[in-house]
């Protein structure tokens, strides 16, 4: 148990460290381009997970079929993933194969499937997450910016974002690299293990 809390601090460390690289690299770019001053106090409010201690940033998403998905519900009450994903990327196929295998190892937990399709190819998405064992609703990232951007700041597929049942992120996997399978299987333990966060 004691390696692999370790284990478990270590992918913490190493997923905020890569958050935090990508968030500071967010904000020279930000800082790069004239916003409105309306356009400036959004900005101001932004979080970006894993570029700070403590919980998540806080979020309000209603799926395509109207299902809610709330930092209220979820944050420091149970686990969950972000999936930041798109039928035409060959990566996210990838990687979301290994989630399924991972949860099928770890058993359930809540997963936010978020897609990135345009008009154009949104049709595919149910029957492609089905194919996954993914059936929860969709939430389209186009229409929850501020969540697109605080979760996955670089706006790339695929994005795994993993939090704990306290509320924390546990860990941050962009892209897909077959190597992190026991990583990931690790840190969705460690997900449903997290005690709840002391405040």
């Amino acid at each position: 148990m004691p390696a692999q809390r370790e284990s478990g601090a270590v992918a913490r460390r190493a997923a905020r460290a890569q958050v935090a690289e990508r968030a500071r690299r967010l904000e020279t770019l930000l800082g790069q381009i004239r916003v409105d001053s309306r356009d400036d106090d959004a900005l101001s409010s932004l979080r970006i997970v894993g570029r700070d201690e403590g919980r998540v940033p806080d979020f309000e998403l209603r799926a395509v079929g109207g299902e809610p998905y709330s930092s209220t519900a979820l944050v420091g009450q149970q686990p969950f993933v972000a999936v930041f994903f798109a039928t035409w990327c060959d990566y996210c196929k990838d990687q979301l194969k290994s989630l399924a295998r991972a949860l099928d190892q770890v058993g359930p937990m809540v997963v936010i499937p978020v897609s990135a399709d345009g008009s154009e190819t949104w049709s595919r998405v149910p029957g492609y997450l089905a194919s996954f064992g993914i059936h929860q609703p969709v939430v389209r990232a186009h229409e929850y910016p501020k969540f697109s951007i605080s979760y996955d700041p670089f706006d790339t597929v695929p994005v795994l974002v993993i939090v704990g049942r306290n509320g924390e992120l546990v860990d941050y996997h962009v892209g897909y690299d077959p190597s992190d399978a026991e990583r990931l299987v690790t840190s969705l333990r460690l997900a449903k293990t997290a005690g709840p966060l002391s405040l």
